[in-house]
This record gives C-alpha cells, structure tokens and sequence, in this order.
C-alpha cells in the first residue's frame, strides 16, 4: 500500500467487513478472500471456481483500491507466518 493512504485502507477494510461487502465478494464469483497485512505490506488471498474473474478483480476498484501496488502473484506458503486482517468464505 502507498504511503499516506492508511486511512482510506481502514475505510476499505470497514466496508469490507460490512454486509454491503460480503454482497460484493459474493458477486464477484469468489470463493475465499483475505487480506494480510504487516505494516504498508499487504497480501491479498483470493480463489475462484472460474480462474477467467482474476484479471477483472485485479482492475474492480470496489475490490482492488488504486493506492494498492500489485507487485506479482504469490503462492499460498507466502502468508504462512502471517495473520489475516479480514477473511471471508461465502455463507
């Protein structure tokens, strides 16, 4: 995360953990998301039954916040030391 946008982060994390937010993972066709965050370091977990939605999520503005840097795709073992922040699976 870019430097001077903790607050607009905390204000995307709140909307996250709001029913609005839930809706909005669910309608993304997602089947798991968290987000892990040491510091500004963010890593971001999320899986698909239809792997074709990444692309899309990767520039959804709703999910994917424009002070966000992507740096590369990671694999599951890169969170292993990491508690999540938020994490949601569809009810």
């Amino acid at each position: 995360m870019r430097q001077g946008h903790e607050s607009e982060h905390e204000a995307f994390l709140d909307r996250l953990e709001s029913a609005q937010g839930a809706n909005l993972l669910r309608r993304c066709s997602l089947t798991y998301y968290a987000l892990y965050q040491s510091g500004s370091d963010l890593r971001i977990v999320f899986r698909s039954e239809k792997p074709s939605i990444i692309a899309g999520f990767l520039r959804n503005r709703r999910m994917w916040p424009d002070y966000w840097e992507f740096e590369r795709a990671g694999e599951s073992e890169d969170v292993e030391a990491w508690s999540p922040r938020f994490e949601w699976t569809p009810a």
